[in-house]
This record gives C-alpha cells, sequence and structure tokens, in this order.
C-alpha cells in the first residue's frame, strides 16, 4: 500500500519545534487524562511552553485537538503499513495484520485514544471527514491484506463486506475489552480466522455469496 494512500497527511514536518512539543504533549495528556484532559492549561504545564504559544500555533482549542487528532490517525496507519508492505501477500501478511490487531484490541492504553477522539471527530464539522476517510482507509486495508495481488473487479466487490465486517468485529472487540479486561478473545479471533478462510475459498473458486459461508 502507497504512501499517498493514507488517509492523512503527516502533520508534524513543516511545524516549528515548540508547536511539535505542544502536540506531543498534547497526546500524551489524551493518553492519560483522556479528551476531557486537553485544556490549554493542562497542554502548557505538560510541555513546559506558555499557554500564550498554544494559542499562536493552533490558534484555538479546537485547532490543537485537530492537529492532535491528525497525529493520531496518521501514527497508526504509518504503524500498519510499515509492519504489512515487507511481508508477501496471502497468508503471511494476514496473520501480521490478525496478529497486530489482536494486540491492539487487548491493549487498554492504546486503543483508548481512538475512543476518546472518536465522539469529538464525529460532532466536528471539520473532524468528521478526517475520520470518514479513516474508515474509508481502514477498509480499503483490509481488503488489501486479503485480497490477491492483482484482484479483478469481481475480487474486490466480493473483499468490501469482508472488509465492513472485519473493522466492527475489530473495533467491537476491543470495546468489550474496554469494559472487560479479563475478557478471553483468543476463541473469537479464532473463529474469524475460520470464516476468513472458507470465504477467501469461495472467492477464489467463483462461489463468493452475499450470505456468509457456513461454519
Amino acid at each position: 500500500m502507497r504512501h499517498e494512500d493514507f488517509p492523512i497527511d503527516d502533520p508534524t514536518p513543516d511545524m516549528a519545534p515548540t508547536a511539535k512539543r505542544i502536540l506531543d504533549a498534547g497526546v500524551r495528556v489524551l493518553d492519560r487524562e483522556g479528551f476531557g484532559g486537553l485544556t490549554f492549561e493542562r497542554i502548557a504545564q505538560e510541555s513546559g511552553e506558555n499557554g500564550a504559544l498554544i494559542r499562536y500555533h493552533f490558534g484555538s482549542k479546537a485547532g490543537l485537538v485537530r492537529a492532535i487528532v491528525d497525529a493520531v490517525i496518521f501514527s497508526q496507519a504509518r504503524g500498519l503499513v510499515r509492519l504489512l508492505t515487507p511481508l508477501k501477500p496471502g497468508k503471511e501478511r494476514r496473520e501480521a495484520l490478525l496478529k497486530r490487531r489482536r494486540a491492539v484490541a487487548v491493549d487498554l492504553t492504546t486503543y483508548s485514544r481512538m475512543y476518546e477522539v472518536t465522539p469529538a471527530a464525529l460532532r466536528d464539522a471539520e473532524l468528521r471527514p478526517k475520520y470518514r476517510d479513516l474508515m474509508r482507509w481502514y477498509r480499503k486495508l483490509n481488503a488489501w491484506v486479503y485480497g490477491s495481488e492483482h484482484p479483478d473487479e469481481k475480487e474486490k466487490a466480493a473483499l468490501e463486506p469482508l472488509a465492513v465486517l472485519m473493522s466492527a468485529m475489530l473495533n467491537g472487540i476491543a470495546l468489550q475489552v474496554q469494559a472487560d479486561p479479563e475478557l478471553d478473545v483468543q476463541p473469537a479471533f479464532d473463529l474469524w480466522e475460520q470464516f476468513v478462510t472458507q470465504y477467501l475459498e469461495s472467492i477464489q473458486d467463483g462461489r463468493a455469496k452475499t450470505d456468509p459461508p457456513a461454519l
């Protein structure tokens, strides 16, 4: 998957060092205190910079929040692409993605970022399209991982609902783990892998259907 396919550009290259320190501090506050902790006072304290400089570089709290959301989205996208691109298409790449998703789903800190920023992104007129693009990118990534090296239009159409289901499954499991950290998610991932294997076989055999394959 190419860099130009990312859902968003890296917001940091053109930032002044002070702005970058403020942004990094904002991400740390988000991780530690949640979205409600993103105040000028807390971020100024965390970054060691004057609160007036936050307003100078980002204009407002909304501007800073948008930069933080951009940074979180870009970081997650870059990490996945760097992990998956060098791997061989097919089973190796699929297993790597599933392993990474499973690790993220049970990591209370890592996944909590998205749960913290999601409500703000959905309420903000400027952030909502970015969040929409992120969801589309995740589905595109899923289809890329599960598809053949050169999928035709029929295969792409068959992979689309699988990509939607994978995103829903992973987000749903991660949400349950946030509420119940002792939940054993391995059987669910094993079942998902069985489902995917059968569905991909049906695509290869030219028998992909709207209804899921029987387990």
